[in-house]
């Protein structure tokens, strides 16, 4: 199964060591459009309908071929913060992504470009 990385767990990142021996597949983006927010140590993203009025933009992040350990291992790190749902990218191909499961009570940032680099 392919996962779609857009934060801490790409390469270079504090957390991509979740991902060791994963096959990196390739660098691309969703085909539709969401919105990224910045929280600061990592970032988040949220579907249009949960949250209106912010500025859209494609998410740009890598693709990795994972197992269902390396799933557990995910779903376990990004604990009660997010849910995975399968996204559309712009490689032809589908992945799960992780999404934020509310909007943040913080202030925060919202990512326009949809890259979110520390």
């Amino acid at each position: 199964m392919r996962i779609f990385v857009y934060g801490t767990l790409k390469k270079g990142d504090p957390n991509h060591a979740l991902l060791d021996g994963s096959h990196f597949v390739c660098t691309t983006r969703t085909t539709d459009n969401y919105i990224m927010v910045d929280l600061g140590a990592f970032p988040g993203v949220l579907k249009p309908e949960d949250i209106s009025q912010m500025p859209l933009s494609t998410i740009m992040g890598e693709v990795y071929e994972i197992n269902e350990k390396t799933l557990e291992d995910l779903d376990y790190y990004e604990g009660e913060w997010y849910y995975r749902e399968e996204v559309r990218l712009e490689c032809g191909f589908s992945a799960l992504m992780y999404f934020l499961k509310k909007i943040p009570p913080m202030n925060y940032k919202v990512i326009t470009d949809g890259n979110w680099t520390k």
